[in-house]
């Protein structure tokens, strides 16, 4: 019989699994990182940002609609994160994580526990919300991540350590205490592709059309939750699965429905469409509105400058996680060679990274829009897929230096992630001078300039 010379890693469909692991295990480690996340979570990290979610939750539960005028929150709150439509004001963010966030508070609601009541009643309200919320997503992200290590060429028990390592070492850990969409878009994204790019049945096969519901689902709720990085995830994945199959993936667009319809049938009870609040730039010109005074916007200089700030500058994605420099090196190898185990997804990774990049730079007409936050939060839900590069990377350079250079950068991420978490929601510059360690860092910073003024 005449042997095979078929290429196993010429699907194009899905990722082979180099080294397999048991189904359980990238559970137990989502489920060691939520252990760790549950008692960092008990102090509230609050912000406008936070409270403005919080306020349309309170709403949605204690008086059935989503403006919040009303609320006993606003006045403390002071959040600028409000915009007008007729008479009423809203939160400005897309409603859905508000939405799911009342659910969980409506429990809590039904046994005494609000938002109004005591500090101690506030406290519980926010501890139970970030843990099963952001919490929860942010240990499904390295469950994902991990799976998707399988089809990376290294050892099963350095893939699990990795894994965790990014989950002490990134923006994930900044932001898993405290309630964002960042983070819950991390974790979509990465299911996503899991889901569509992974199975067991050998790497020839197709993704079954339940897995591409459910890989369309999520992507179509980290659309509905953080429009910018889940649209750029819709049309990459739906891109591949199109170029794949030489047909439409009708199950991935079904996926896409219901989180489609939650957000316009939310949206539109607030801007009167599915468009979100950031379209209708006059919602956030009323009386007493910050955006309208002390926020108004003048631009800074030049966009490839803020590119520079955006990547490497004190605040900087490369900044604060350096470790995913190395997915230069993946990505590489990925499209060059049909026989890396990423050849089949590495365009549409580094397409749906520079595309994000480019949207943030020059796409957004405001750079201050990461607000007083520790680190460049927005680009939080594409890392992990871009840490994949990045293992991908060390990988394929097959030398013992790169792996060092690796675990340094590792580090430096992991003392950004570790002080991070303390306060998210005060920016780096603002907390060198008592911690000593960022200060250290932040002498090594590439563009050591910022153009952030407020």
């Amino acid at each position: 019989m005449e042997k095979s010379t078929e290429n196993p890693y010429a699907s194009r469909w899905l990722l082979p699994l180099v080294h397999p692991v048991h189904p359980i295990r990238p559970w137990i480690i989502g489920f060691l990182y939520l252990v760790v996340l549950i008692p960092l979570s008990l102090r509230p990290r609050i912000s406008g940002n936070v409270s403005s979610r919080y306020m349309t939750i309170e709403a949605l539960v204690e008086r059935g609609r989503l403006t919040v005028e009303n609320s006993p929150l606003r006045a403390a709150s002071g959040t600028p994160d409000l915009v007008r439509f007729g008479p009423h004001l809203y939160s400005d963010k897309p409603p859905v994580l508000s939405a799911m966030g009342a659910g969980i508070y409506a429990l809590l609601y039904q046994g005494g526990i609000r938002f109004s009541g005591s500090p101690n009643e506030y406290v519980l309200a926010n501890w139970v919300l970030v843990t099963s919320v952001v919490g929860c997503f942010s240990a499904l992200t390295l469950v994902w991540l991990r799976q998707l290590l399988q089809a990376v060429s290294i050892a099963p028990i350095w893939a699990d350590i990795l894994t965790l390592a990014f989950g002490f070492g990134s923006l994930l850990l900044v932001y898993a205490v405290t309630f964002n969409n960042h983070s819950v878009a991390a974790s979509l994204l990465t299911g996503a592709v899991a889901l569509a790019c992974l199975t067991r049945r050998g790497p020839q096969a197709r993704p079954g059309a339940a897995r591409l519901w459910w890989s369309g689902f999520l992507a179509g709720l980290a659309m509905a939750i953080d429009l910018p990085a889940g649209g750029v995830l819709v049309a990459g994945l739906g891109l591949r699965l199109l170029l794949a199959m030489r047909a439409i993936p009708w199950a991935f667009a079904a996926g896409l429905i219901l989180p489609v319809l939650a957000h316009s049938v939310l949206q539109a009870q607030v801007t009167g469409t599915p468009l979100p609040a950031e379209m209708y730039p006059k919602a956030f010109d009323y009386p007493g509105s910050y955006w309208s005074t002390a926020g108004v916007w003048t631009e800074p200089g030049p966009r490839w400058r803020f590119g520079l700030e955006f990547l490497l500058g004190p605040q900087g994605w490369l900044t604060v996680t350096p470790v995913l420099v190395f997915a230069t090196f993946g990505l590489y190898a990925g499209i060059r060679y049909r026989e890396n185990s990423l050849h089949s997804i590495a365009w549409m990774l580094g397409g749906m990274t520079l595309i994000l990049v480019i949207y943030y730079v020059w796409g957004v007409r405001r750079t201050d829009y990461s607000g007083q936050s520790f680190g460049t939060r927005h680009m939080l839900a594409a890392s992990p897929l871009v840490y994949l590069l990045a293992v991908s990377g060390a990988s394929v350079l097959h030398r013992r230096l790169a792996w060092v250079g690796f675990a340094v950068l590792l580090l430096v991420g992991a003392i950004y992630a570790f002080h991070g978490q303390r306060d998210p929601w005060t920016r780096i510059e603002l907390e060198t001078a008592r911690r000593p360690s960022l200060r250290i860092l932040q002498r090594g910073v590439l563009y050591p300039w910022s153009s952030y003024r407020r």
